[in-house]
């Protein structure tokens, strides 16, 4: 199952159950109860109702991504491979996202940045100030072979890309030197291998 379906399952969890849920890989050995236990010491100070909610699960699906966390289940997802790295990341990337989810706690049902003003307050109270939004982590990205090469017939630019698009994509500089920025067919790209 692909990262995104696990992603889309958890910002819109279904109504029923689905095998997302049910699959051994997700539920077996990937809970890590003594993160939640530090997550739940984090918490009690700032939001004992939040502490009792958050759970932590290490995803294998995760590749250059450190954590995720998700307002719908108030559960954490991290990187397998902050094992490899250190202790120190590991509780880094816990208060990080817990902060994401300390900071969604106390908006409610205002809508909030997910590095605003909010996020960075609750990052102080768990102890990380000053925390970038982004990490340095040293995670290998995989590269993907480019398949599909396209060209602009006006300037003849060419674009590759690794899948197919779902639809007529045309090239942007022309479109805004010649149509004021709105797609026009007359620069679309054509496929030449």
């Amino acid at each position: 199952m692909s990262l995104r379906k696990i992603i889309r399952h958890f910002i819109n969890p279904p109504s029923k159950p689905t095998s997302i849920i049910k699959t051994k890989r997700h539920v077996q050995g990937q809970r890590d109860e003594m993160l939640e236990k530090k997550a739940w010491e984090l918490l009690q100070t700032h939001a004992p109702a939040l502490a009792e909610r958050v759970g932590v699960r290490w995803n294998p699906r995760l590749r250059t991504t450190a954590g995720l966390a998700f307002y719908h289940t108030w559960e954490i997802l991290l990187n397998p491979a902050l094992k490899t790295i250190s202790e120190v990341e590991i509780e880094k990337t816990l208060k990080h996202e817990l902060a994401h989810l300390l900071a969604r706690d106390r908006s409610g049902t205002k809508r909030i940045a997910p590095h605003g003003k909010e996020w960075h307050q609750a990052c102080i109270d768990l102890g990380i100030p000053g925390e970038k939004t982004t990490h340095q982590l040293p995670f290998v990205r995989s590269k993907q072979k480019r398949k599909f090469f396209y060209r602009c017939p006006t300037c003849n630019e060419v674009l590759s890309r690794v899948r197919r698009p779902c639809r007529d994509i045309a090239c942007l500089s022309c479109c805004r030197k010649h149509a004021g920025g709105k797609y026009d067919k007359r620069f679309r790209y054509q496929l030449i291998k």
